[in-house]
């Protein structure tokens, strides 16, 4: 009787199971669309200029990540990412669904979504490596705020990996798998399950994102994907938090699609600190991270390059290998038949970067950014900033620091972009 129990049991899972398999390979592709980013985001280790960023440590928790999709879609899948870790990473359960309203991290509960990977509800992965879902049936809506949810069942989980500068707000949940609750039940010390801080109390990690590396959407097969590739500035630090307000962003709003009506998405590969060629010591270098965050996606049709203020400041680098790195990173571009627009240094002036040396060598990158001609175009955020008074200075209306734009200096810097420079 027992023996019988159990075999109408493994019957029944392994209907479910197939019921599952056959729902997923129902959702083939549809003639003319592709799998094509929505958001994404560029993870690096922990480990940052020598200091551990400060990350939660997870105890049989739901943590919830609030993305902004750049792109339209009617099908999604989500990349859960164990990459810079050096242990294994336990998913217990993991669900997709629109974020209901513009703050907070309540969901709409008729979008929720389970997600599986081939099947199954829960997932594995090894250091280091990274994973799609199955793709689910879910109509995204350009510029809408997607909430990812994951359940890690370990009693106690401290990662290795993250994004520090998420700018939209996350959420950690009171013990328990709540992946698919409306809004998660609030930790202890916490209020409505908002992260608080930065640090392991009151609610863990705010605007970090973790596990997470990628989310596309089912899209038309001749959208158009621009790469914007660089450091804090192109990340958005500083900008208002869950405003989608750094200068990607805003160019995505300015640019939902072209004239003819190609959709358009544009993914932010912004790192703080990150040096384009000189050290890993905030992530790879970009020239090494080039191959994954840029050339390995789907339709990039134009790249954004405004990075190497860091490699100055941090490393004191000379100014031709800067140039050289440039020179690389464009012939790698070209290759794959995606046009390079360089964007100039901004003015560092008054910062704690700023130095003779420093200075000297900013000017004498930006010459060969403006007059080479190696790139197909050259923004100039630099000129959307600077004070007309004294050009060497970001405005002191549009800046805290010195370095990083405001959100007033963010729009200045996507207004400044001809938008004809993608059609």
């Amino acid at each position: 009787m027992k023996h019988t129990v159990r075999t109408l049991a493994a019957a029944f899972l392994a209907l479910i199971l197939s019921a599952s398999a056959a729902t997923t390979a129902a959702l083939s592709t549809p003639a003319d669309s592709k799998w094509v980013d929505a958001w994404a985001v560029s993870l690096l280790p922990t480990l940052r200029n020598g200091a551990l960023d400060p990350v939660p440590t997870f105890s049989n928790q739901t943590f919830r990540v609030i993305v902004f999709s750049k792109l339209a879609g009617t099908q999604a899948r989500v990349k859960f990412s164990n990459k810079f870790q050096t242990k294994p990473l336990n998913l217990g359960t993991a669900h997709l669904a629109l974020r209901d309203g513009t703050s907070g991290g309540a969901i709409k509960p008729e979008s929720d979504r389970a997600l599986t990977f081939d099947g199954k509800p829960s997932l594995t992965l090894a250091p280091g490596e990274e994973r799609w879902s199955d793709p689910v049936t879910l109509d995204v809506p350009q510029h809408a705020d997607v909430a990812i949810s994951m359940y890690l069942p370990d009693e106690s989980y401290k990662p290795e990996a993250n994004h520090g500068t998420g700018l939209k707000p996350t959420f950690l949940s009171a013990p328990g798998d709540h992946t698919g609750a409306a809004n998660l039940p609030a930790p202890a010390g916490g209020r409505d399950g908002a992260s608080r801080g930065r640090g392991p109390g009151g609610g863990g990690a705010a605007n970090i994102v973790l596990f997470v590396s990628d989310l596309q959407v089912m899209a038309p097969a001749k959208t158009k994907v621009i790469v914007a590739f660089g450091d804090s500035i192109t990340d958005g630090a500083v900008s208002q938090n869950d405003a989608n307000a750094s200068w990607p962003d805003v160019l995505s709003k300015r640019l939902p699609k072209l004239p003819d009506g190609t959709p358009i998405s544009v993914i932010n590969m912004g790192i703080g600190s990150n040096r384009l060629v000189s050290s890993d010591n905030a992530g790879p270098a970009g020239v090494k991270r080039f191959a994954d965050d840029v050339l390995a996606r789907p339709n990039v049709t134009h790249l954004i390059v405004l990075e190497g203020v860091n490699d100055i400041s941090y490393e004191h680098v000379k100014p031709e290998q800067l140039i050289a790195a440039y020179q690389d990173v464009i012939a790698r571009a070209h290759a794959k038949g995606i046009k390079v627009f360089g964007a100039p240094i901004l003015p560092i002036q008054a910062s704690t970067k700023d130095t003779p040396e420093n200075e000297a060598t900013r000017q004498a990158v930006n010459k060969w950014i403006r007059e080479s001609k190696a790139f197909d175009a050259v923004i100039e955020f630099e000129k959307a900033v600077q004070d007309p008074q004294n050009p060497l200075i970001i405005r002191s209306d549009l800046t805290g620091d010195h370095v990083h734009p405001n959100t007033t200096g963010y729009r200045l810097m996507a207004e400044a972009i001809d938008l004809k420079l993608f059609e």
